[in-house]
């Protein structure tokens, strides 16, 4: 290598200097970015490593890179979450049980069954009769006047006079509520009107239950 006094090289430039390096031709440089981008695309983890380790682009240009990598990696790995094929089954209409029809055989011996265990009730009390038994009707009698005491019935509250069956009789509003039972013991006699039940009804079914009995008998 040969210099003027100015400093400047005057020598051949075809000397050999081991300081200076050929740049790499720029068709090569092209066929290794395709091959990078090429290798993220269709193998994303091998592709995301290799220019990361290599430093290959800029940061932004890696960064874009990785995010279509995993892109492609999540379009890929979706048939794998999806469910397996499960057996549909088609909906069949069906009438609910309650409007299912019985069969007429099941009806018709339901009907058969209750008809013949009223005809044998009838001929049992038939032949208790004929063989002058009674039926107790004073257990019967009993039984309507402990009703008629526990029918609730209405009256006024204060100079109450009589009791009535609902809490309007005539235009007067009974706002009392009472069971005939509690409304003898306050005194109070059946309104006229409204006519409700009292003790005297039970004492008239007693009477024709009676009347019935010795009918029966004689």
């Amino acid at each position: 290598m040969q210099a003027n006094d100015g400093g400047r090289y005057t020598g051949s430039s075809n000397a050999y200097s081991p300081n200076m390096r050929r740049p790499a031709g720029q068709g090569d440089g092209g066929k290794r970015t395709a091959l990078k981008i090429a290798a993220c695309l269709l193998l994303p983890p091998v592709g995301l490593v290799w220019i990361w380790r290599t430093g290959s682009f800029a940061l932004r240009g890696r960064m874009i890179t990785s995010f279509f990598s995993f892109a492609v990696m999540l379009a890929a790995c979706l048939p794998l979450f999806k469910p397996a094929n499960i057996p549909t089954v088609e909906p069949v209409a069906v009438s609910p049980v309650a409007a299912t029809h019985a069969p007429e055989e099941d009806a018709v011996t339901a009907l058969s069954n209750i008809e013949e265990l009223l005809m044998q009730q009838e001929a049992a009390e038939s032949a208790a009769l004929e063989e002058g038994e009674t039926a107790p009707a004073p257990e019967s009698a009993a039984l309507t006047l402990e009703q008629i005491y526990n029918t609730t019935v209405y009256s006024v509250y204060n100079n109450a006079q009589y009791y009535h069956v609902g809490p309007t009789c005539n235009g007067q509003q009974n706002g009392r509520s009472l069971t005939i039972r509690q409304a003898l013991d306050l005194g109070l006699e059946p309104c006229p009107d409204c006519n409700p039940p009292s003790t005297a009804d039970a004492t008239d079914t007693a009477s024709a239950d009676t009347g019935t009995e010795e009918t029966a008998t004689e």
